[in-house]
């Protein structure tokens, strides 16, 4: 079995990458670095990587998609970090539409049986209901730039799965909430736990944006990539959560990162962001239900994994 694979060099497209390989399959990695880094690419003999931009060279990448001839296809290029949601929200929402646009139309008429996209948390908005199900309404608010993202990703389910019904191909739409582990963007551009990492061993002062109690669940990147796989292999034409259920404050979450290297912890709280949610937690029954697996590493012990690369690193 090949699997195609776009925003390989990133953060949960490198793990993932590994965890196909590791499982016997063949890989072709797709990535322009716009975040991601040549040394989180695999080095396997089933591993093959193209340089390439899914805005400007589609052209490209649809010769790629008909010369590797991939049955899987896995869509998790797109622009990430916060932060660029606030700083270039039209590059966000135009880029991460266009990219999932030449994906499918490089899936026309090819060998590609089954589309794998990577969605988000962010379509829920502030939601009405937490845990959140995957039968809760997408909620977008189109005064806030922030939701640039958000709708970018709403409308790729849209497309993702209008077209695998026009072509009579599978899908699979995956909301994703939010994942750490190592190889992650510890600038301000990146999520809130390497974002942590970042400030604590760089003598930055530490600040929390907020009051640091708004919420999340945090799942361990190998936890994502394995149910990620069971669910590709056995389950078509569904959206499902991924992600883990345990919901922890902002706040907490740096005081356990601290204790952990025993270091002061003294925060200074900023102004939050406009429109910033609340809460995020995911209802993952409808995972537990279709796979029978759940992600199993507990917050202490990913952040203590995550840690220690990080300084095994410097």
């Amino acid at each position: 079995m090949k699997a195609l694979v776009t925003g390989a060099a990133g953060f949960l497209g490198s793990f993932l990458s590994e965890e196909l390989l590791e499982n016997h399959y063949e890989v072709v990695g797709i990535d322009n670095f716009f975040r991601g880094k040549k040394e989180y690419l695999p080095k396997h003999k089933n591993f093959i990587f193209y340089d390439l931009d899914l805005v400007k060279e589609k052209d490209k990448f649809a010769r790629i998609v008909k010369k590797e001839k991939p049955e899987w296809l896995f869509h998790y290029a797109a622009i990430n970090g916060t932060k660029y949601f606030y700083d270039i929200p039209y590059q966000v929402i135009d880029n991460n539409i266009c990219m999932t646009q030449n994906v499918l139309s490089a899936c026309e008429n090819s060998s590609v049986k089954k589309i794998i996209y990577a969605s988000s948390s962010e379509v829920y908005g502030e939601p009405l209901n937490i845990p959140t199900p995957e039968s809760h309404p997408i909620l977008l608010n189109v005064h806030t730039v922030r939701d640039s993202y958000a709708s970018s990703k709403a409308i790729c389910e849209f497309y993702v799965k209008l077209f695998a019904n026009k072509k009579g191909i599978e899908y699979l739409i995956l909301r994703i909430f939010n994942t750490y582990g190592p190889h992650m963007d510890t600038s301000e551009y990146g999520q809130v736990i390497p974002e942590f990492i970042n400030k604590m061993f760089e003598d930055k002062k530490f600040t929390i944006i907020g009051d640091g109690e708004q919420t999340r669940s945090f799942c361990y990147v190998t936890d994502h990539t394995r149910v990620v796989k069971k669910l590709t292999e056995n389950v078509s034409n569904e959206i499902v959560n991924v992600g883990n259920d345990k919901e922890t404050s902002i706040i907490n979450l740096a005081e356990i990162m601290h204790k952990m290297e025993k270091k002061e912890f003294y925060p200074e709280f900023l102004q939050e962001r406009e429109y910033d949610h609340k809460r995020r937690c995911p209802d993952i029954s409808k995972l537990k239900k279709l796979i029978n697996d759940y992600p199993k590493i507990n917050l202490d012990e990913g952040l203590y994994k995550t840690l220690k690369d990080y300084k095994m690193k410097k």
